[in-house]
């Protein structure tokens, strides 16, 4: 299982190669599964929106923005998901759980989309 971003499917700004690694990942992802499914083993991946929860959302706060609070932050994340909030890092954790069961077993080769709509697939 990988986890990626939203960037791995558009442009955005001040990401240096971020966006591309990301592309390359969810590419391994599907060639991994590729590879693999005729032993038995599957391969997906996971794609959430930014999670102000975690340390990384907050690096990102610190090196890009300037002006606004970091409730206002997270506020501006939650504006570009259709349902105006952001996801939990609970809920990506649920995924997971749920993907790598085998309640999931006809999942390979596919990157779940967890970016509340920001992305749409």
């Amino acid at each position: 299982m990988t986890v990626t971003a939203l960037p791995s499917r558009t442009g955005t700004t001040l990401n240096g190669g971020y966006g591309p690694a990301m592309a390359a990942k969810e590419a391994l992802t599907r060639d991994l599964s590729a590879e693999l499914a005729p032993q038995g083993i599957r391969v997906v991946g996971l794609r959430p929106h930014g999670i102000p929860e975690t340390p990384t959302m907050k690096d990102v706060f610190e090196l890009k923005t300037s002006g606004m609070t970091y409730e206002q932050f997270q506020e501006r994340l939650a504006g570009s998901t259709h349902p105006r909030r952001v996801m939990k890092l609970e809920e990506v954790a649920n995924m997971a759980v749920f993907m790598a069961s085998d309640k999931a077993s006809g999942m390979t080769g596919t990157i779940v989309n967890l970016t509340m709509g920001s992305l749409d697939d």
